[in-house]
């Protein structure tokens, strides 16, 4: 079950790619809200009628991009004391794209971000009446009157709560209500209360954000978990989860960030336009002058000489890729994790565009721990799901020494009886949460599967590993990952969308007809091959290899979906599926110590790397477990290969450089993909178009070997 939540899901927008246009009819305000970012507000900075036409009759008229569609926001200060002007905007605009049979004559909308005050007034519903069904109104109000007025006040000092409050019932008979909150360090405690009180007063659609400024003190993050892990109780407690929407909860924050997402930036700046009072356009209100106080504003163009896509170029340059430090590009908590880049470039040590701001990392892992803490017990209590898989690290928990293998190395000589106890086990789930990692239980024929797992560990999303002769005496397990090897295949009866199969390099011939097996019940198997050594048969697997190479051929024709990892990963994926030890995953083993893999721990316990106590203490030259730093990788495209690093060690002494059987061998598996490709022919289309190589080891075509002579040293092809 999954996609039955509101609360976690962001609400459905009018377009996902409408050109954003702002004007900014005056720097004047009404209130003086304490947390408001516009610090330099002028009360005689208002925009001239004529000066809003001849924007309009720019951005209709000149030789620039024209989105499918239009927002119009009208901004200030507060953009309501201005009415006569902002109807005039609106009425003009239409005039003008209707003349001109612009696509935006049809495609638009009106939006306002308003403190409330005025909503009622008779020149506010008026202009509602006049445009309704093209407009979108959300009123900031901060929930409870106690926070709301703790820094939503008027000039004298006063709160503002009663002046909003009695417009929000005629706010909600019109639109689908939308607020925005803010918190700031003062306020936190007020986050639930707040939240709810939103809610019950029929806001169904809540905003909300900390401050990113350089204001929070120790202590902030934990208040900030606790307020929400409150409020997440109270939803799943009054079944709620399905009824509202709060953006401190989100299925698309937590994870590393997607290498296919890092040329996004995380907010449009660049990609907007915003007109000043004065004629000037920015590229967001926050590169004006009056919410800057620290660098000079950036301009982007002036109504009068248009647009100077020179100083839109760093804008459209920006990326995550290049405003992230390392720190931020290797972070677990990176997807989702908000930003301002105006903000970012007033924070900035130079005034660039590439330097990211990160004052509030700490909340940000307090929101993700407290996300995480949410989509646990919706899933436990109800069977929910989380829609958005997130990339994050993995703890592999190793329940006994008799944990079933589920990578490339065979545990076949367990040490000892030893198993986790459940004080080990309550600590690791501790340290997990605390380290964005995500827990995987590895079973094996001595866990207690007795254990009621979603009562004990009701806050934590556990994976379990599960060798396939246990299956029906794991009651409690939901959706366990299965390990089959040759003997335990007749355990497979119910239909399986993934599983393990183990197969010693010793039986390779049996290969093939194992797997034909499997995928009666399987869609897609991920093959592991024990004990790889430099005496691996490469004929044998290679025949083995198109055998199941013409069954995928004929299944994948008839309009199935039969997946291998050795042969389709190639095919239909551009991520690297390198097994991540050391990097991206991690081992608990029973002695209550990490490792970096299973593998480590089975062969010498001397690698420990650290403890739930005292954290990854032990990790050394942690960066050589990267793939950036895999000399041989950076040459290589075979996608599929699992890089093992225990075998890597083994083989090489260096953990970051594989052993020519370990290369030979997944590039035996990339010539079966080509010829998969090839079989299936260009009707099929796939994701990857692979082109023919000359040689099994990439070594031959890494720059300090290619061309040149080694001395002794003989590269095999």
């Amino acid at each position: 079950m999954s996609g039955q939540y509101k609360v976690g899901k962001s609400p459905l927008q009018w377009s996902e790619n409408a050109q954003s246009i702002t004007f900014i009819v005056t720097e004047d305000c009404n209130l003086r809200c304490k947390y408001c970012y516009i610090t330099h507000k002028a009360s005689n900075k208002r925009m001239n009628f004529d000066t809003a036409k001849r924007f309009i009759d720019y951005i209709l008229t000149a030789d620039i991009r024209h989105a499918d569609e239009v927002i119009i926001e009208f901004f200030g200060g507060e953009p309501m004391i201005e009415m006569e002007l902002v109807d005039q905007i609106s009425d003009y605009f239409k005039k003008k794209a209707f003349e001109l049979n612009h696509p935006w004559a049809w495609r638009y909308r009106f939006n306002f971000a308003t403190n409330g005050v005025n909503y009622g007034s008779p020149e506010v519903q008026a202009y509602i009446r006049k445009n309704f069904g093209k407009v979108s109104i959300g009123i900031s109000i901060d929930g409870t009157r106690e926070k709301h007025d703790l820094n939503r006040i008027f000039p004298d000092g006063s709160g503002s709560y009663d002046a909003v409050e009695k417009n929000i019932p005629l706010w909600i008979s019109q639109f689908s209500p939308s607020t925005k909150m803010t918190f700031a360090s003062a306020d936190l405690k007020y986050l639930k209360d707040s939240v709810i009180d939103l809610w019950d007063h029929g806001v169904t659609d809540v905003a909300a954000n900390v401050v990113f400024e350089d204001v929070w003190k120790d202590g902030d993050d934990l208040l900030l978990e606790q307020q929400l892990k409150e409020l997440a109780d109270y939803i799943l407690d009054h079944e709620l989860f399905d009824k509202y929407y709060c953006t401190f909860f989100s299925d698309a924050i937590g994870g590393y960030m997607a290498e296919e997402t890092r040329d996004n930036t995380y907010c449009g700046a660049g990609k907007m336009m915003a007109l000043s009072p004065d004629g000037k356009i920015y590229p967001c209100v926050r590169y004006k002058d009056y919410s800057l106080n620290v660098h000079e504003e950036r301009i982007v163009g002036t109504v009068d000489n248009g647009i100077d896509m020179d100083l839109v170029r760093p804008f459209m340059a920006s990326s995550s890729r290049y405003q992230d430090d390392e720190e931020c590009a290797h972070c677990p908590m990176a997807s989702g994790c908000p930003q301002c880049q105006g903000f970012s470039y007033d924070a900035a040590d130079t005034s660039t565009n590439f330097q990211r701001a990160k004052y509030i990392c700490n909340m940000q892992k307090a929101r993700v721990r407290a996300n995480e803490y949410y989509f646990a017990k919706l899933y436990n209590r109800f069977g929910i799901a989380r829609n958005t898989a997130i990339n994050t690290p993995k703890m592999y928990f190793l329940l006994s020494n008799r944990f079933v293998t589920f990578c490339c190395y065979d545990n076949g000589a367990p040490i000892g009886n030893h198993v986790m106890q459940l004080e080990q086990i309550r600590d690791g789930l501790r340290y997990c949460r605390e380290n964005f990692l995500t827990p995987v239980f590895v079973h094996g024929d001595d866990s207690f599967l007795g254990i009621d797992f979603p009562s004990i560990f009701e806050d934590h999303i556990i994976q379990h590993i599960l060798p396939a002769q246990l299956q029906k005496k794991a009651i409690y397990i939901k959706h366990p990952m299965l390990v089959f090897t040759h003997d335990t295949l007749n355990e497979c009866q119910d239909h399986l969308d993934n599983c393990i199969f183990n197969i010693h390099q010793c039986d390779l011939e049996h290969l093939s007809a194992d797997l034909l097996q499997l995928f009666q019940h399987a869609n897609r198997i991920n093959v592991n091959v024990l004990n790889l050594d430099a005496d691996f048969d490469e004929a044998c697997y290679l025949e083995q290899l198109r055998k199941v190479k013409d069954f995928l051929a004929k299944t994948i024709k008839n309009g199935q979906v039969k997946e291998l990892n050795l042969l389709t990963d190639l095919c239909y994926t551009n991520v690297w599926c390198n097994c991540g030890a050391g990097d991206r995953t991690f081992a608990f083993a029973p002695d209550g110590k990490f490792y970096t893999c299973p593998a480590f721990y089975c062969t010498d316990q001397n690698w420990c790397v650290g403890t739930p106590a005292t954290g990854m203490d032990q990790l050394k030259n942690a960066h050589l477990y990267r793939r950036e730093y895999h000399p041989i990788c950076q040459v290589c495209d075979a996608k599929q290969c699992r890089n093992c690093i225990y075998r890597n060690f083994t083989g090489t002494k260096e953990v970051n450089v594989s052993p020519s059987y370990q290369c030979r061998k997944s590039h035996l598996e990339r010539k079966v993909s080509v010829e998969l490709e090839q079989a299936v022919g260009p009707d099929i289309h796939f994701d990857n178009t692979l082109s023919t190589v000359e040689y099994l080891d990439p070594i031959v075509v890494l720059p300090s070997v290619k061309d040149k002579e080694l001395g002794y040293y003989k590269v095999t092809k």
